[in-house]
């Protein structure tokens, strides 16, 4: 997908928004490395059209001069966790060991 609609980056935009909290919410510090009064802008590491799209209407929007802008690249992790399930046979006698 090449050009994405304003509907499309907005919904980008928030659910990238919901991650960040949610990572923020588990990891606070994370907080110290970005400036006061700091324009944030995400970004999606699978999504070259909505980061274009996405910075360019960031840069658009009128802010204090003296508010930095910072990225923020979202990237998905995914943890493999290995799930042990008991399974029972039903056995007429017990087996010898």
């Amino acid at each position: 997908m090449d050009q994405m609609t304003p509907q499309q980056i907005a919904d980008k935009v928030f659910e990238l928004t919901e991650r960040f909290n949610q990572y923020v919410f588990d990891n606070p510090d994370i907080l110290d490395d970005i400036p006061d009064k700091a324009a944030l802008v995400f970004l999606d590491a699978d999504d070259p059209a909505f980061n274009r799209a996405n910075m360019e209407l960031a840069l658009a929007l009128p802010r204090p001069t003296d508010a930095p802008v910072v990225y923020v690249k979202m990237q998905k992790r995914i943890r493999v966790v290995e799930q042990v399930e008991w399974q029972p046979n039903i056995l007429t006698a017990p087996l010898a060991a």
